[in-house]
């Protein structure tokens, strides 16, 4: 229910009125103070009276790396109005500069942005020096509208009076409140906002209930979904269970499915953990199960991110986390980028092996990393590649070409390789490699690949406890000398199924449970034979040497390769806005050639970096298509 927002409901409906500018509003409020609440009330507005499209997208949902939003927002259609609706900002904060400085260009005439965040917006949002901007700071609800909503709630003038006087004006207290007063427990009195003993004490008293399982899923899962429930609920209904989650005051919607209010979460959490270790213990693992049962599909990538925060290893999480993510957001390189990396190496010992990571990228940019703080400002940086994707130059560098090497004459294009990571900023921060580490894998491959090759730095605490946490083992001869710098390589082979599997496994052994089993995976097309037949088909006398042709004459060949190439493109994609937009990239980019790639990324409303993104990740999807069909 939305009380006592009609002053911000109208300003937002103003700037989003029918114009021709992108339109861009930063709702920002503290916990409980009900951002989403107004932002579904807003959107819903502008649907009917503008005719916007909605894209709803909660930022608890994705990592922040631009390709996950890109993938939650698909392509805009052709004379659409997208009203893009980006709920809980701060868990992906530092994407702002992104949604600023591409996300913003290339929507549509007419389109929008509506922002929910805990904290107000930083002077870079103001600096873009458009009408089209509002920022809407939400205070607490005045006593009349605070009434109103225990009212609405059922209770009588007294014990709304106690209620309102605790509440202080918080939507989300308040109704935390009424459902003290009803059942008995008490509002009690501290300072404004949400009083976190309450939480607890309410928390601890619905734990005793029939709903303990339902609750504790929806607290150690990211996302509570009607499937999740399926899978991790024993001897309830789910159906049933799924409308009594749905029904609670502290359960907000998120993504495809619903979760409770942070606060909430935390307490539920502490409260298992203290109180019902055993039911903990086993819900944890069938969350797990679940994980990695979608993982196999399109949720693979963000199905990886929750598998590792499930597992509590500190070493592991040392080089393996998004747990940075509402601090830091990943991006590309950009200008100026590779000279505030030589100014933070400068006089340590490891400027010799940045040297080698400066040339690399800059004759193949496309292989770094970056993590960048809400102030633009470049923290950190990773490179990462994989056999199919190398650059020739890494064919010769002292630390890749061996590596590299060792990869192919084992026959593992299923492999991920980082040749560098540092921190760039003096005040680094803590879980900064874990993130880098994650990020390098998403960037380098969309797939769940099986070995990864980590250049360990013996020098670095912590670097050598996660190699072995993650199951890596030394390998002496891919060792690099440079300069004064050893940099180990410590090989990690996943097994069947790659990382995703691994860290099934790992949650497993953390669990005290033995191994769950593995799936038997090959693959018979490799990404790099893809992506060669796709730039071959308007050669038929290469296409027909292709590996994927079959027939007697060149026509014949080059025909059947590029139907195989089609029916793949055709099926091997799933009815997601990111696996849609993938598909659409390689559809134009490379099976109608009616437009250059630099055209046909315009036309979509993605940067040149994002298109040759989407690119390889089509290449890949198609490889493990048909790989799939043998």
């Amino acid at each position: 229910m939305l009380v006592g927002r009609d002053r911000e409901l109208d300003q937002i409906e103003a700037v989003l009125a029918p114009s021709d500018r992108v339109a861009a509003v930063y709702v920002h409020g503290p916990a409980g103070i009900g951002k989403t609440t107004l932002l579904r009330e807003a959107s819903d507005r502008a649907a009917r009276t503008s005719g916007h499209d909605i894209v709803w997208i909660d930022g608890r949902d994705i990592a922040p790396v631009p390709d996950q939003l890109e993938d939650a927002l698909g392509s805009p259609s052709d004379g659409g109005r997208p009203l893009v609706v980006l709920d809980s900002f701060e868990h992906v904060e530092a994407l702002g500069g992104y949604v600023r400085r591409v996300l913003l260009p290339t929507l549509p005439a007419g389109a929008a942005v509506l922002i929910g965040a805990r904290r107000a917006p930083g002077p870079e949002w103001g600096a873009r020096g458009e009408t089209g901007f509002l920022a809407v700071g939400l205070e607490p609800l005045d006593p009349q509208a605070s009434t109103e909503v225990l009212r609405r709630h059922g209770l009588a003038a007294d014990a709304a009076e106690r209620a309102r006087d605790w509440a202080h004006g918080n939507p989300l207290a308040l109704e935390l409140a009424a459902t003290a007063a009803r059942s008995g427990s008490g509002a009690g009195r501290g300072g404004a906002g949400l009083d976190e003993d309450l939480v607890a004490r309410l928390v601890a008293e619905r734990l005793q209930g029939p709903h303990l399982a339902t609750l504790a899923i929806a607290a150690i899962a990211r996302v509570t979904t009607p499937d999740l429930l399926v899978d991790s609920l024993l001897g309830a209904d789910p159906e049933a269970e799924w409308e009594w989650l749905c029904g609670r005051d502290f359960i907000e919607p998120r993504g495809l499915g619903i979760a409770p209010h942070e606060l909430v979460r935390e307490a539920i959490r502490a409260c298992l953990r203290r109180d019902h270790p055993l039911v903990e213990r086993a819900l944890r693992r069938r969350v797990a199960d679940h994980l990695y049962a979608i993982g196999t599909g399109p949720a693979g990538p963000l199905a990886i991110t929750d598998l590792a925060e499930l597992a509590e290893s500190p070493a592991l999480h040392w080089g393996f986390s998004w747990r940075a993510s509402a601090r830091l957001r990943i991006d590309g390189l950009r200008a100026g980028d590779l000279e505030a990396a030589d100014r933070a190496v400068a006089g340590h010992r490891h400027a010799v092996v940045w040297e080698g990571s400066r040339a690399l990228l800059e004759a193949a940019p496309d292989h770094a990393t970056v993590a960048r703080d809400r102030d633009e400002r470049l923290c950190g940086l990773t490179v990462s590649l994989t056999p199919g994707t190398a650059p020739t130059a890494a064919d010769d560098d002292p630390i890749l070409g061996p590596r590299l090497a060792h990869a192919r004459r084992l026959d593992r294009p299923d492999s991920v390789i980082w040749r560098d990571m540092i921190a760039v900023t003096a005040d680094r921060d803590p879980d900064l490699f874990g993130l880098l580490g994650m990020a390098g894998l998403l960037a380098a491959t969309s797939d769940s690949p099986r070995y990864g090759y980590l250049p360990i730095n013996p020098t670095l605490p912590g670097a050598r406890d996660f190699a072995a946490a993650g199951g890596a083992v030394h390998v002496p001869e891919l060792d690099a000398r440079v300069g004064p710098e050893t940099i180990e390589c410590h090989v990690v082979d996943w097994g069947p199924g790659g990382v995703l599997a691994a860290l099934h496994a790992h949650v497993y052994r953390e669990l005290g449970l033995a191994a769950p089993p593995r799936p038997a995976t090959v693959r018979t097309i490799t990404v790099a034979t893809v992506r060669e037949a796709f730039r071959n088909l308007g050669v038929p006398a290469d296409l027909a040497r292709s590996p994927l042709a079959h027939g007697a004459s060149v026509a014949e060949r080059s025909d059947s390769a590029r139907d195989t190439l089609t029916e793949a493109v055709d099926h091997a994609f799933g009815d997601t806005p990111g696996d849609e937009l993938t598909q659409t990239v390689l559809r134009r980019g490379y099976l109608e050639r009616n437009a250059t790639h630099e055209a046909v990324a315009e036309a979509l409303h993605l940067s040149r970096a994002a298109y040759f993104r989407r690119l390889r990740r089509g290449c890949e999807r198609v490889a493990a298509y048909l790989s799939a069909l043998g």
